[in-house]
């Protein structure tokens, strides 16, 4: 059975195309859904519009695909937007039912697709929350969301280093007591960016990227770096794509942050994500 995925994110909507649980192809279009919406609580017009129209291609590349089963979910943005409504029903108007997944799921995801071995701390940084999940082989012992991501960095304090450190370190101080684990893990476009980034790749190569080491070393110079040019020069930079290259600096912080946090100097990046986790949890009955 061929499966098409589409995540609606705060800052990209992403394509998984999947034979039952093996990969064969992601596809990115990052559209910038939530930006404005930590400072208006609303989805913006254009933003909607946009979005609905990457969603609709999405769908149409998947048929053609030969998917048999489609399924479309969003996170963040959507869930806390004041409009929401307007905007599935923008979709629903093209035939296109969207799951809107609650916060307490949408940790569980990640985990589940990222999951490798022992007992893992998944992190997902996203454009409007960010997701920490701890477990193993048998389950979650721990998941959080918290509302915080690139886009609302950017919103709340564009490149500010001071004005970021500090909205990160209030925000994430929510996550509580984090239960001991063996390994920490990350999805998402900020820390794959990063990967991109130091490998200096000028096309994307998920093979190079999943279980990849990047260390909080790479994390920090790599932001300061960023920060230092203008947003013309940042399209010189290879790994860096061009519609992430004004919300990179914030994500660059919190993972940081985040890193310090979680008491580690190196994090694995993976590629199987919360696409892969939404699939498994279709495929065994999840609703």
């Amino acid at each position: 059975m061929r499966y098409g995925i589409i995540d609606i994110g705060s800052n990209s909507v992403r394509l998984l195309v999947s034979d039952d649980m093996v990969r064969v192809y992601k596809k990115i279009n990052t559209t910038g859904l939530g930006r404005g919406l930590a400072l208006t609580g609303k989805l913006s017009e254009d933003r909607m519009i946009e979005t609905a129209k990457a969603v609709v291609d999405f769908v149409e590349e998947a048929k053609g695909n030969g998917c048999e089963e489609i399924y479309v979910f969003a996170t963040e943005a959507v869930r806390s937007a004041q409009n929401r409504s307007d905007f599935l029903q923008m979709l629903l108007s093209s035939g296109i039912a969207v799951d809107v997944v609650a916060s307490e799921d949408e940790a569980k995801l990640g985990f589940t697709g990222a999951y490798t071995k022992g007992r893992c701390c998944v992190m997902d940084i996203g454009g409007a929350s960010t997701e920490l999940a701890v477990g193993d082989e048998s389950g979650l012992f721990y998941a959080k969301s918290m509302p915080i991501g690139l886009v609302r960095i950017f919103d709340n304090c564009k490149e500010d280093y001071a004005a970021i450190d500090k909205y990160v370190a209030d925000v994430i101080k929510g996550y509580g007591q984090i239960p001991e684990f063996d390994e920490l893990l990350s999805i998402g476009g900020t820390a794959s960016t990063f990967v991109a980034m130091n490998e200096n790749m000028k096309e994307y190569n998920p093979k190079v990227v999943d279980n990849y080491k990047l260390t909080l070393k790479a994390v920090e110079e790599w932001t300061k770096k960023i920060h230092a040019l203008d947003m013309e020069e940042r399209l010189n930079v290879n790994g860096l794509e061009p519609k992430r290259r004004n919300v990179i600096v914030g994500g660059g912080r919190l993972l940081s942050a985040l890193m310090r946090m979680l008491g580690r100097d190196y994090v694995i990046v993976r590629e199987s994500d919360n696409q892969e986790g939404y699939l498994s949890f279709r495929l065994t009955n999840y609703k």
